[in-house]
């Protein structure tokens, strides 16, 4: 039971990895996934965008000792529109595969009619308010915010496990220097908390990568539920350093 719960807490900690986008610069980023010492696996994520338009995925493999006893895989994608900077989704995707089946799902953005609504599913319409994103999207407002020297913000987010629009507070907490496996970085810290969640999740952005987030932690009543650490970085015009 405790390896079955180690890969639960592994998938909750993975939607937390947000979209550190530049809009107007393709990238990838890698991330190593740890419960503590235990090494749980490998995060990608990939950011495109061309014509006025943007397509992110996060593609998640487990390794270490968590690949012993699971072989599940995660795929999440993003897509829309790309406005100024700012990101503006149409689509949003989460597929399982590998593992014991849970239900997968796909959302519509319906910005003409106000709602975002479940593909093929029976959960209700959300709601749309002005700037919803999603739970690969949301940090870019984050990292517009934190490089206009902003202290806080609140964002409406899509929480696509229950298809309900929440709220996610995001507030600064000072600085603080750390060493990840793709280098050491001085970093603003931000934590998170959300309208009917049980998990807070900090992440330190590190100003040197345009406010990137190169480490993640999510917590579950004071409880660590595992930590995201950047292996590397490389956008269309090089490795960051």
């Amino acid at each position: 039971m405790r390896n079955v719960s180690f890969r639960h807490r592994l998938f909750g900690l993975l939607l937390t990895l947000p979209a550190a986008v530049a809009a107007s610069t393709d990238w990838e980023a890698t991330y190593s996934v740890r419960q503590g010492t235990i090494e749980g696996g490998q995060a990608v994520q990939r950011y495109t965008a061309a014509d006025g338009r943007y397509r992110l995925t996060l593609d998640v493999t487990p390794g270490g000792v968590v690949a012993l006893f699971t072989q599940e895989t995660f795929h999440d994608e993003s897509s829309g529109l790309v406005d100024d900077g700012d990101l503006r989704p149409q689509r949003y995707v989460h597929v399982r595969a590998g593992g014991r089946k849970q239900r997968d799902y796909e959302y519509r953005f319906d910005w003409q009619a106000g709602q975002v609504a479940e593909v093929d599913g029976d959960r209700p319409p959300a709601v749309l308010q002005p700037g919803t994103l999603d739970e690969l999207t949301y940090v870019e407002a984050l990292r517009r915010a934190l490089a206009d020297g902003k202290t806080g913000l609140t964002l409406p987010v899509l929480y696509g496990s229950d298809g309900e629009i929440r709220d996610y507070r995001l507030q600064t907490l000072g600085e603080e220097e750390i060493s990840t496996p793709a280098g050491r970085f001085r970093t603003i810290k931000v934590q998170r908390t959300q309208t009917g969640g049980k998990y807070t999740v900090t992440l330190w952005c590190a100003p040197a990568l345009d406010y990137f987030p190169v480490r993640i932690d999510r917590h579950k009543r004071g409880r660590s539920q595992g930590t995201l650490l950047l292996s590397s970085f490389e956008a269309a015009s090089g490795r960051a350093p």
